[in-house]
C-alpha cells in the first residue's frame, strides 16, 4: 500500500468526491487519492531542490566555494526543481481538487500522467550521474544537456499535460451544471488552461525554429507564459486562504473574475505573438518582454492591494490568526520581488534576487495551502515546535536573500556566477553575498523542515 493510501479516508470525506454518471461511477478513495500522488512528487522535488540549494549556498559562501561545473549543474537542477517541477506538480493536483467530478477514464489519465511525471523527474535526477552533460542556464527553463534529462523534462510535462487534459475533461463533462464556483477553482481553472497556452507556445517554437536558433530561444516564449501560470496559481492561494480578508470589502465575484481573466490575457497575447513572429526575430523577444513588463503584473498586485486592505479591517475587528500573517508575508515576498525587478539594470544578481522574491512568494503559498490541507489529513504535525512558525522561517530567509542579491546587483556582481567569480571588487559584495547566503541557508531550513516535517508524519502515520 503506497504511503498516501492510509490518508485516503479523511480527505475523501472533505473533497466530497462524487461520480458523474452512474456508468462512470468512481470510488471516492480512488478520486481523493489522486492529488495526493501529485502532492507527494511535489513535495520529494522540493525536498531534492533544497538539497541542490545547500551546494549552491556552499558555492556562493565565502572561503567554501565549490567548482563552476557543480554549481552550474546544481543550479539547473534547483531550479527546474524548486519552480517546474515543484510548482507544476502542485498545480497538477489544485487541478483535479477543482474539478468538480471525475469519471473513469479522466481519472485513469490523471492518474497515468503522476506515474509519467515521477517518472520524468527520476531520469531528469539521473541525468548527471550517468554522466557530465554540459549546464545550459537558459533562462526559465535551465537544461542538463544529455539525451536522458531532455528525455525526463519531456516525460514530466507530458504527465502534466495529461492531468490538465483530465481536469478540463472533468469540468466540460458537466454537461450544464454549475462549473467552477468558487474564486479560487477559477484562478485554478485558468491557470490549467494558461498552462496548456504555455505548452502551444513551446510547440509553436519548435515548429518555426531553424537550425541556428538555440535551445534558450526555443524554450524562452513557453517560459514566460508559464510564469503567467504561476501568477494565476498564486491569485488561486490568494483567493482561498485569504477569503475571510475578502469578506470584509465588497469585492464581488465579477471583479475577481475579471482580474483572473486579465492575466489570462497575458498569456493569450503571448500565444498571439508566437503566431505573428518568428521566434529568432526581435520583435519575438520584445514582444514577450513588453508583455512580461505591462501585462502580467497588474492582477495580482491589485488582489494583493485589496487583500492588504481587507486584512487591515480584519485586524480591526476579529484580530489576526497566524494563518494571516502567512499570507501577508508572501504578499510583501511578491511585492518585495516586484519593486526588485523595476529596479535590474543589466545582467547581474539583481535578476536573481526578483525572481527569488516572486518564486519566493508562490512557494510560501504553497506552504501555507498544503498546511490547511494536512489539517484535513490529522497528520500528528504538532511534535515539533519549529512548525507553527515553518513559514516565517523560510519567508524571511528569502527575503535576506532577495535584500542581499539586490544589494550584491547594484554592485555590479554578476548572475549565474559562483563566488570565486564574484568576489573581485573587495568587501562590499563580499558582505551583500554573504547576506544572500545567509538568507539562503534560513530558507533552505525552512523547506527542509516542511519536508521532513511531513514524511515524518506521514510515517507515524502509517505506524498508527
Amino acid at each position: 500500500m503506497s504511503s498516501s493510501g492510509l490518508l485516503i479516508p479523511k480527505l475523501s470525506r472533505s473533497l466530497a468526491v462524487q461520480p458523474r454518471a452512474a456508468g462512470l461511477a468512481v470510488p471516492a478513495d480512488a478520486a481523493a487519492r489522486l492529488p495526493l500522488e501529485w502532492w507527494l512528487l511535489a513535495l520529494l522535488a522540493l525536498g531534492a531542490s533544497t538539497v541542490c540549494a545547500v551546494i549552491l549556498i556552499v558555492a556562493r559562501l565565502p572561503s567554501l566555494a565549490l567548482g563552476p561545473g557543480v554549481f552550474r549543474t546544481a543550479l539547473v537542477l534547483h531550479v527546474d526543481l524548486a519552480v517546474l517541477v515543484w510548482f507544476l506538480a502542485v498545480a497538477a493536483g489544485l487541478w483535479n481538487v477543482a474539478a468538480p467530478r471525475h469519471g473513469r477514464r479522466a481519472l485513469a489519465i490523471s492518474r497515468g500522467g503522476a506515474g509519467l511525471a515521477g517518472g520524468g523527474v527520476a531520469a531528469m535526477l539521473l541525468a548527471p550521474l550517468l554522466g557530465e552533460p554540459r549546464p545550459i542556464l537558459a533562462n526559465y527553463v535551465p537544461l542538463l544537456d544529455g539525451w536522458l534529462f531532455f528525455f525526463g523534462l519531456a516525460v514530466f510535462l507530458g504527465g502534466v499535460c495529461l492531468a490538465a487534459g483530465a481536469a478540463g475533461a472533468a469540468v466540460a463533462g458537466r454537461r450544464g451544471e454549475p462549473g467552477l464556483a468558487a474564486p479560487w477553482q477559477r484562478a485554478v481553472g485558468a491557470a490549467g488552461l494558461a498552462f496548456g497556452l504555455a505548452v502551444a507556445v513551446f510547440l509553436l517554437a519548435q515548429a518555426g525554429a531553424g537550425p541556428a536558433v538555440t535551445l534558450e530561444e526555443r524554450l524562452w516564449g513557453g517560459g514566460h507564459v508559464l510564469q503567467i501560470v504561476h501568477s494565476l496559481m498564486l491569485m488561486g492561494a490568494w483567493l482561498y486562504l485569504g477569503a475571510p480578508a475578502l469578506q470584509q470589502l465588497a469585492v464581488g465575484h465579477r471583479l475577481v473574475s475579471g482580474l483572473i481573466a486579465l492575466e489570462l490575457l497575458a498569456a493569450l497575447a503571448d500565444l498571439a505573438l508566437s503566431l505573428v513572429f518568428p521566434v529568432d526575430s526581435p520583435e519575438y523577444r520584445q514582444g514577450f518582454t513588453e508583455v512580461m513588463r505591462w501585462a502580467s503584473w497588474p492582477a495580482p498586485v491589485c488582489l494583493a492591494l485589496g487583500l492588504l486592505v481587507g486584512y487591515r479591517r480584519l485586524a480591526r475587528t476579529v484580530g489576526w490568526r497566524l494563518g494571516d500573517v502567512y499570507v501577508v508575508a508572501s504578499i510583501a515576498l511578491f511585492g518585495l520581488g516586484c519593486l526588485v525587478g523595476a529596479g535590474i539594470r543589466g545582467e547581474t544578481t539583481a535578476v536573481p534576487a526578483h525572481y527569488h522574491g516572486t518564486v519566493g512568494a508562490v512557494t510560501l503559498a504553497y506552504m501555507v495551502w498544503a498546511r490547511c490541507w494536512l489539517e484535513r489529513l490529522a497528520l500528528p504535525l504538532g511534535g515539533c515546535r519549529l512548525w507553527r512558525w515553518q513559514p516565517l522561517i523560510y519567508g524571511a530567509g528569502i527575503a535576506l536573500m532577495v535584500l542581499g542579491l539586490a544589494w550584491a546587483g547594484g554592485l555590479g556582481v554578476p548572475r549565474k556566477a559562483p563566488q570565486l567569480e564574484a568576489l573581485a571588487s573587495g568587501p562590499p559584495p563580499y558582505l551583500a553575498m554573504s547576506l544572500a547566503g545567509l538568507g539562503g541557508l534560513l530558507a533552505t531550513a525552512g523547506s527542509g523542515l516542511f519536508v521532513i516535517s511531513i514524511l515524518g508524519a506521514i510515517r507515524k502515520k502509517r505506524k498508527a
